[in-house]
């Protein structure tokens, strides 16, 4: 069966779980923290994944990547994903449930990009207008990248606008290549 398909269905089924619970946002965090643990140590993956650790070895590493007291929607997914053995599609099904959580929500979530690190209140400024820009509640993700050298990179769902002077000198470049490429 699709891979895709299998964690948007446990991304669904979880939600409406953790809702019976009025622990949706809860279990948005923790999905968010599991994911980047995930991402942070590979080989929490791979010890997840792996025929020769237990299954209540299995569930104790999840509990200690919830970090806290863990809400029961978030132990029921952690048994949910044991017992059917999907231990393999355990990142899809986090960032699966953390979309579908941000699309009930209608939550934007807008990453942005800066050279340099931004006051909290041009930041906080930012949010608000974005929110009533988007007519709802949005989340600001923001990461420092000096390669950029300056200006900003933009980026909500599929748009995306660079407005850095990385990639302004990059766009400089290319058109002129493209010109000369002409000209000879």
């Amino acid at each position: 069966m699709n891979e895709g398909l299998i964690s948007r269905r446990y991304a669904k089924a979880l939600y409406q779980y953790a809702v019976q619970r009025n622990e949706e946002q809860a279990l948005y965090l923790r999905m968010k923290a599991l994911i980047e643990h995930l991402r942070t140590l590979p080989e929490l993956h791979e010890t997840l994944c792996s025929p020769m650790v237990s299954p209540g070895e299995k569930a104790m590493l999840l509990r200690h990547a919830a970090q806290g007291n863990p809400e029961e929607s978030y132990l029921g997914f952690v048994r949910l994903i044991l017992d059917n053995h999907r231990e393999k599609s355990l990142t899809k099904i986090a960032l699966s449930y953390t979309e579908y959580y941000l699309r009930k929500k209608r939550i934007s979530v807008i990453h942005l990009t800066f050279a340099t690190e931004m006051p909290q209140k041009i930041l906080s400024h930012m949010q608000d207008d974005f929110a009533e820009i988007t007519r709802g509640e949005v989340e600001l993700s923001v990461q420092i990248d000096p390669s950029i050298r300056g200006g900003f990179i933009f980026r909500i769902n599929d748009l995306r606008l660079d407005a850095s002077v990385a990639g302004q000198l990059a766009r400089m470049r290319k058109q002129i290549l493209q010109e000369n490429k002409y000209s000879l």
